[in-house]
């Protein structure tokens, strides 16, 4: 039997340049993992996530979902229907003229009735809080309205596999509870996900965690034993917990801060 999702030694050049943006990464993951890659701007994160779901192919080594290979074009088709990716820019995917119609595009090639396809697209309208948004124009939308639509595209497909590329960038704190609430909905129905990012907070739920520095894996751990190691988590360019980072900067002995109610009882010992 085929393997899940597998990176077999993959790199990526750059075309008419000699940066590589990733070197010979390999992963293999397992239905229903979630895995968090975490790096800097730069680290070749966003390369690797395009990597994952072929819209780039490697120079070298291999992409394989369920053993179809993004090298080859008859079966991207196929992979394209299994692995979804949202983007860290949403306006880069969005193709339709309004919110619903965009919701729908995709949907319509899962071969459904008109009654059915309307169905999902109320669903996920509801679901993701755009029911009064429907007629408008997905680029007039705000950045969390946005980001909200881009996953509502995704989950209509129901791909075996989701990326996220930066899901919580920019966003002010309320929306960034409601986008962390719904993936962490998708995780608990078994989905299997990649979230990738430069925050440690947002993915402390990851089962695990991948470190990439220059276009290399350089760690690969559970996302708590990142907070005891504060000063190559910094040298990574990852961003800690605030309440690790409160913690540390008032000195506190003993176990680990992770978040705010691990802070407060510290503070109270």
């Amino acid at each position: 039997m085929a393997r899940f999702f597998v990176l077999d030694d993959v790199s990526y050049c750059y075309p008419g340049s000699a940066k590589t943006g990733v070197c010979q990464v390999n992963l293999e993951l397992e239905p229903g993992t979630f895995l968090a890659i975490l790096g800097a701007n730069g680290s070749g994160k966003s390369t690797l996530a395009r990597l994952c779901c072929g819209l780039l192919k490697p120079t070298s080594g291999r992409v394989l979902v369920e053993g179809y290979s993004t090298a080859n074009d008859e079966e991207l088709k196929y992979i394209y229907q299994q692995v979804g990716i949202v983007f860290q820019h949403p306006d880069n995917q969005f193709v339709a003229s309004t919110v619903e119609r965009e919701i729908a595009f995709g949907v319509e090639n899962r071969t459904l009735s008109s009654p059915e396809i309307r169905q999902v697209v109320d669903e996920e309208l509801s679901r993701f809080g755009l029911m009064a948004l429907k007629t408008a124009q997905p680029h007039s939308l705000s950045g969390g309205e946005k980001r909200l639509l881009s996953l509502a595209d995704i989950w209509a497909l129901k791909p075996k596999l989701i990326l996220v590329d930066e899901p919580l960038a920019m966003l002010d704190p309320g929306t960034k509870h409601r986008i962390t609430g719904l993936l962490q909905e998708l995780k608990t129905r078994g989905q299997s996900m990649i979230w990738f990012t430069h925050g440690l907070a947002e993915v402390m739920w990851a089962d695990q965690v991948l470190v990439m520095v220059d276009g290399q894996i350089v760690w690969r751990g559970r996302p708590a034993a990142l907070l005891g190691m504060a000063e190559e988590a910094r040298a990574w360019g990852i961003t800690l917990p605030p309440a690790t980072q409160v913690a540390s900067k008032l000195g506190i002995d003993g176990p680990i801060v992770a978040n705010e109610r691990e802070l407060v009882a510290a503070l109270w010992k």
